[in-house]
């Protein structure tokens, strides 16, 4: 069955090449380093709008976590059984919600650095920006922990599905 279209794949992937170019490898404030951070802005932006626009599980209102969706989902993960036709989970969706949030400020607080004059240079900001990134990688390295546990607990592909938009 279908569960992920093309748009959520590409932002999926994007997102992730992006995290890890200016994570690991990419010099902050380097041309690279900004490139990749504007194309993670404009991935960003793309997700939002698809998040209201694209199809019903790309949709925020299909994984806002709400007191019964949570309830729900414990209750799937107790049983070790979740539904096969279900996209983000609410536990997960808190987490997308988390980094998009996270990729915005630092998408802001790196332009700021290097567009804004009044900022260039700035030591404070330059740390906030830094503080930024250490905190997207712990919410990325709690989203491979928990794709990797729910997958196996909940018997569950999640991984398949997101490379080919199908799970079986």
């Amino acid at each position: 069955m279908h569960i992920w279209d093309i748009g959520i794949r590409l932002f999926h992937w994007s997102i992730a090449l992006v995290f890890v170019l200016n994570y690991f490898l990419l010099e902050p404030g380097e041309t690279a380093h900004q490139i990749a951070g504007y194309y993670a802005f404009a991935w960003l932006i793309f997700r939002t709008v698809w998040g209201f626009i694209g199809p019903q599980r790309a949709r925020f209102a299909d994984f806002l976590p709400t007191p019964s969706r949570v309830k729900a989902h414990l209750q799937h993960l107790k049983q070790r059984q979740l539904p096969k036709d279900a996209g983000h989970n609410p536990l997960g969706g808190l987490v997308i919600l988390l980094m998009m949030g996270l990729f915005a400020y630092q998408a802001t607080t790196g332009f700021m650095l290097e567009e804004i004059d009044a900022f260039y240079g700035s030591s404070v900001l330059e740390q906030w920006h830094e503080w930024g990134a250490h905190a997207l990688f712990a919410l990325v390295c709690l989203h491979i922990a928990a794709v990797v546990w729910v997958q196996w607990w909940g018997r569950i592909q999640l991984i398949r599905p997101m490379i080919t938009g199908r799970r079986d």
